[in-house]
Order: C-alpha cells, then sequence, then structure tokens
C-alpha cells in the first residue's frame, strides 16, 4: 500500500470573485522531493498556503499522513507541517538560537517552558542545517542566505513530517543557493517529504525527484523528473524556447532559455546557412531570435555546428564525420535549400573537404537565390585551399552576391525586403 504524506482531492480556492483552483487533486507519497514550477500568478504559494493551513479551502479535503486536516486542530496541522516563507523579514531582535526555539511552539501546552526535548529539537536543527555558529547572534545581523537557513533551522524544530518551501533560494547568491538545496537534498534522506516553488527550473532538474507544473490554477503534469522535466513541457509552461542539454555531472537534464517564442509569420523568410566548425552556432541562434526559419548544410557529423542544429530543431545536411561532401548529399542540400529565400555563408575556414559549400552557393545563386556574406569572410586567413575558396567568393560578389560589414546590417536589409 502506498503511503501518501499528502492527499488533496477536489480542492477549490478563489480570492473573493476570482477563482485561483477549481477541483484540483494529487497525492505526494512520504519521503518525496516536489518540487513546483509555473509561470507567475498561476497559484504556486497560494497552494502552499492552503496545505499550510494559513489558508482554508472553499471545498474539497486535503488529507495529512492520512488525517482529514477538518479534523485537525491548528496545533496539530502545525505538528505535522512546516513552512519557510520567501522572505526573512523578522522585525523581533532576538536571536537566532530564540527564533529556532519557536519552532517548538506546536508542541509546547499553555504557559510551558521549554524543556530538554525542546533543547535537543533546536540543537537538532541548528545542527543539520549547519548554524551552531549564528545561535547567539542576532537575526537582524544575518545575510540572506544565513537567514533562510535559520529559518529552515527553525521549522526543522517543529520536527514536522512535511516542510513546504516558497521559493526558498529566492535573492540568494549561487552559493546559498546550492546550500539550501543540498540542505533540503539531506531532509529528503531522512524521510521528511518536501514540497518547494522554484523559479529555477535546473534547480528542480538538479535536486528533486518529483516536479508538477502548475498553470492558472491546475496542475498541468505531475511526475518523476527524468520522465516530466524535458524542453517542450518546460516550453509549454512558460512560452519560452529552451535548450535541454545532460549535465555531465548529475546526468540530469539542464536547461538554457533561448529567448521568447518569436515567428514572423507576415514575413514567411526562411534563410539557408552554409557554416561549419562551430562557424554558424551563434548565427542560429540570431536567426531564431528575430524569428527566421532557418536550414543548415552541409556539415559533417559531430562537427559543432551539426550538434547546436540538431539540438536546435533545425533542418540539417550532414556529412560522414571527416569526410569530404559527397554529390548526394550535396544535391540533398541543393533541394533543401532552394526552398530558402536568402543563403547565408558564416566567415570560417575554407579547405578541401568543405569547399564544395561554395559550389553549393553558386548553385543556389544560379536558382535565383540571393546570397549574402559579411565582409569579413573575404579575408584571405580563412582560406587553406591555395585560393580557390576566394574565387568562388569574388565569383559570388560578381554575380551580385551582396557583402556587408556587420551582421546587424544584414539583419535589416532582409527585414527591409521582407516589409517591400
Amino acid at each position: 500500500m502506498v503511503n501518501y504524506s499528502l492527499s488533496v482531492k477536489n480542492l477549490i480556492f478563489s480570492y473573493g470573485d476570482r477563482q485561483v483552483f477549481h477541483n484540483i487533486s494529487f497525492n505526494v507519497q512520504e519521503g518525496d522531493f516536489v518540487g513546483i514550477l509555473g509561470p507567475n500568478g498561476s497559484g504556486k504559494s497560494t497552494l502552499l498556503y492552503l496545505l499550510s493551513g494559513l489558508l482554508m479551502p472553499d471545498n474539497g479535503s486535503i488529507f495529512i499522513s492520512g488525517k482529514n486536516s477538518k479534523k485537525l486542530s491548528r496545533k496539530n496541522w502545525s505538528q505535522e507541517i512546516a513552512i519557510v516563507f520567501q522572505e526573512t523579514n523578522f522585525n523581533l531582535d532576538l536571536e537566532c538560537y530564540d527564533v529556532i526555539m519557536m519552532g517548538r511552539f506546536p508542541h509546547w501546552r499553555r504557559w510551558q517552558k521549554e524543556d530538554q526535548q525542546d533543547i535537543d529539537a533546536v540543537l537538532n536543527a541548528l545542527q543539520i542545517t549547519n548554524t551552531q555558529q549564528f545561535a547567539n547572534r542576532p537575526f537582524r545581523e544575518l545575510s540572506g542566505g544565513e537567514k533562510q537557513r535559520v529559518m529552515i533551522a527553525r521549522a526543522l524544530a517543529q520536527e514536522p513530517h512535511i516542510l513546504l518551501l516558497d521559493e526558498p533560494t529566492s535573492h540568494l547568491d549561487i552559493l546559498h543557493q546550492l546550500d539550501i538545496m543540498h540542505i533540503l537534498y539531506q531532509l529528503q534522506k531522512k524521510g521528511i517529504t518536501i514540497l518547494g516553488v522554484f523559479h529555477d527550473i535546473n534547480l528542480v532538474s538538479q535536486f528533486c525527484n518529483q516536479v508538477f507544473f502548475l498553470k492558472k490554477g491546475e496542475i498541468v503534469h505531475y511526475g518523476l523528473v527524468a520522465q516530466s522535466l524535458h524542453a517542450p513541457q518546460v516550453q509549454e509552461l512558460f512560452g519560452v524556447e529552451f535548450l535541454e542539454e545532460i549535465h555531465p555531472y548529475s546526468l540530469r537534464p539542464f536547461f538554457m532559455p533561448l529567448g521568447m517564442k518569436k515567428k514572423l509569420e507576415s514575413l514567411n523568410t526562411s534563410i539557408h546557412l552554409i557554416c561549419g566548425g562551430g562557424s554558424g552556432s551563434n548565427f542560429m541562434k540570431e536567426f531564431l531570435e528575430v524569428g527566421f526559419a532557418i536550414t543548415v548544410g552541409i556539415v559533417n557529423q559531430f562537427d559543432s555546428d551539426q550538434e547546436m542544429a540538431s539540438k536546435l530543431g533545425i533542418p540539417v545536411i550532414i556529412e560522414k564525420p571527416f569526410s569530404p561532401i559527397s554529390d548526394e548529399n550535396f544535391q540533398k542540400a541543393i533541394n533543401l535549400a532552394v526552398q530558402s529565400d536568402y543563403v547565408f555563408i558564416a566567415p570560417g575556414y575554407w579547405g578541401r573537404g568543405n569547399l564544395k559549400n561554395l559550389d553549393l552557393a553558386i548553385s543556389l545563386q544560379e536558382r535565383g537565390k540571393k546570397v549574402l556574406f559579411l565582409q569579413d569572410s573575404l579575408n584571405h586567413h580563412w582560406d587553406y585551399t591555395e585560393g580557390q575558396a576566394n574565387n568562388k567568393l569574388n565569383l559570388l560578389v560578381q554575380h551580385h552576391a551582396e557583402v556587408f560589414s556587420t551582421f546587424t546590417e544584414l539583419i535589416d536589409r532582409i527585414k527591409k525586403d521582407c516589409l517591400k
């Protein structure tokens, strides 16, 4: 039988006339570390407040360790669940030890003073969060990351089964972010169930074992990080293009935002990019950011431009590694590139293996395609073919290929053509 730390059934909640949640349901298994992701305004913090009892649902049920929260007193609820808020503003001039001791309140009877059990709980929380050195220091004197660790210690002093965190790494530098996440990771290993709201997708990917996506008050996906956290799902959630890699150390997904989804559909403009050896990777990103459709080729397999094009989902003609361009792939490239409006030749080195790419540009120019490149491409230091590459580039210029001083000028020219 599955042990659920939390079960939410048909939860409904509104702020006045604005409905936040309508019939949401989910289960969290004991010992899970769940990362909650979603755009601003999706209800992430509100959900934590409902789970912690700070807000009460309009309808539906919350079961905590199998117990219906409606039958729990405020005190019993706080013994089960602790919450760490995003902001650590604390106006009382208390030493950190006393701040952490406040976490023992749910276990006290009226007028009770702390006993040895309370002291042991605080000392244990200090040790777990590595905050012993702050025990006698005023809380207000600590840095943001240090304050957050103390607030986690206060939550742990409650000895909860479930820990909720609302953006615990917000406003912290990278060192303190990782410090907090490692503490949470170790707490999960001790069997504490954790739900945290995060804005950093990579922190969720590297440390959580479960993730759910919250959007407009609905859980649009919930599952294992390894199965659920991939670029298409993240792009759909946030409306931003992401490049997904595998982290070389953790072997988990790692995400890099590429920019807002942009499509210049009314311009309907496409560009075939001739590149290689890494000369085209930045141009691919620039063209995509502007909104142009791109094709690439011919590049060798395992070339960094080939890898970048494949990662970005760009159609690309690929030659065997360390091989000259074959007639078969040359024809494939013509068939692909002839559908484009422009051909752009990236500045890069020319040798015997890729010289045929300039023949590709010449063939496309003969078919009426506009060929564009930068002034830098005519620099002789790129040519390792005893002048053949430069001769072909000059031939393209003689037949009205356009040469630009900067890439910005080239982009402006294409945009101007599109608007005619």
